[in-house]
């Protein structure tokens, strides 16, 4: 792995936990485990997310068709879905609760944000094949 490669790692971690920061402190969407700022909501930002990132885009289906990007897409977003409803069982298994976000919300802003690793990654490469 690249060092630009390694910075694409650390930027999708950056820009998740901004994004984490204000849905679930400033506009209290969800939160992880409980209110507030916590060690155990740092653990599911660092240790979960990331490698789910890098899962999709080891995976990802290069230079194949278009119909085959779209089911790629479809199956992860299916398996971010069934993962977090699982989150959202009562503990011990859930971890993850809803202030005012819905399901329907992740299933709209996933398929968003997945296409946003993809094409940062993308830039990534070609910045690193110019170098």
């Amino acid at each position: 792995m690249s060092y630009l490669e390694k910075n694409v790692i650390l930027v999708n971690k950056f820009i998740q936990g901004l994004a984490d920061l204000y849905i679930d402190q400033k506009y209290h969407g969800y939160w992880y485990f409980s209110k507030g700022i916590e060690w155990e909501s740092l653990l599911t930002l660092t240790l979960i997310i990331p490698p789910v990132n890098m899962m999709f885009l080891n995976w990802y289906p290069f230079g194949t068709t278009l119909f085959k990007h779209a089911m790629y897409y479809f199956y992860w977003v299916l398996f971010m879905i069934v993962y977090e409803m699982i989150a959202l069982l009562p503990e011990p298994w859930g971890y993850f609760n809803y202030g005012w976000w819905t399901i329907w919300y992740s299933v709209l802003a996933n398929p968003f944000l997945l296409m946003l690793v993809l094409n940062f990654y993308k830039w990534v490469i070609k910045i690193e094949k110019i170098k």
